[in-house]
C-alpha cells in the first residue's frame, strides 16, 4: 500500500452501471467509426444496386448474379458494422454479470491512480483455508494508471470513466463517495 494516496476507497461496479458506462465509452470511441463504415457500405450497396438496375439490363446472367452478390455483400457488411458494437456491449456486460460484484479499491496519488481487486470476505475460514483459497484463485496484480497526456477522466451523472488510452477503461461509480472524495477524483487530471 502506498503512503502518498490522496484518496483510497473501496467500491463495487454493478452490471447495470457497467453497461451504461460501456455505452458511453462506445458513443465516444466506437460508434463514430462504426457509423462511417455503415454509411460507406450502404452507399456502396446503393451504388451497386443503381449500377445493376441501369447498366446490367442486357448483361449475361453471370454478370447479373455477380452484381447481386456484390449488393448483398455490401448490405451484409453495413449490417455487421451496425450490429457488432451492440453485440459486443451485450457480451461484455453478460461476462461482468457472471463475475458478480467484486470489490475494487482505488488509490489516487499525485501522478498515478492505482486500481486493484479486493479479496472476498474470507473471515470464516481458517488460516490454511484462506491461504489455499488465495493460492487456487489469486487476485490480479494492482493496476497503475499513470496520469499523463494520454490519461482521460470523463465524468457522467452516476460514474467516472478513467482511461489511460482509448483501448482501456475503468469505471468508478459516484455512489458511495462523499462530495469531498468526488472533488478529489475530479482533480486527478488538473
Amino acid at each position: 500500500m502506498e503512503e502518498n494516496y490522496r484518496l483510497e476507497k473501496e467500491y463495487k461496479v454493478p452490471a447495470k452501471l457497467f453497461s451504461e458506462a460501456y455505452l458511453e465509452f462506445q458513443k465516444k470511441f466506437v460508434y463514430p467509426k462504426s457509423r462511417i463504415f455503415t454509411a460507406l457500405f450502404a452507399v456502396i450497396a446503393v451504388a451497386v444496386l443503381i449500377f445493376g438496375a441501369t447498366v446490367m439490363n442486357d448483361a449475361t446472367d453471370n454478370k447479373k448474379y455477380f452484381t447481386y452478390l456484390a449488393f448483398m455483400a455490401a448490405c451484409a457488411l453495413a449490417m455487421r458494422e451496425w450490429y457488432n458494437p451492440r453485440k459486443r456491449r451485450r457480451n461484455i456486460t453478460e461476462s461482468v454479470r457472471t463475475l458478480g460484484e467484486p470489490v475494487y479499491r482505488i488509490g489516487i496519488a499525485d501522478k498515478f491512480v492505482d486500481i486493484s481487486t479486493v479479496s472476498d470476505d474470507l473471515g470464516d475460514l481458517t488460516e490454511e483455508e484462506k491461504e489455499n483459497a488465495l493460492d487456487a484463485d489469486p487476485l490480479p496484480e494492482k493496476t497503475r494508471l499513470e496520469i499523463n497526456e494520454n490519461f482521460q477522466l470523463l465524468e457522467y451523472s452516476s460514474f467516472f470513466l478513467l482511461m489511460p488510452g482509448k483501448e482501456m477503461l475503468y469505471i468508478l461509480p459516484k455512489d458511495g463517495f462523499s462530495e469531498e472524495e468526488l472533488k478529489t477524483v475530479r482533480e486527478i487530471k488538473k
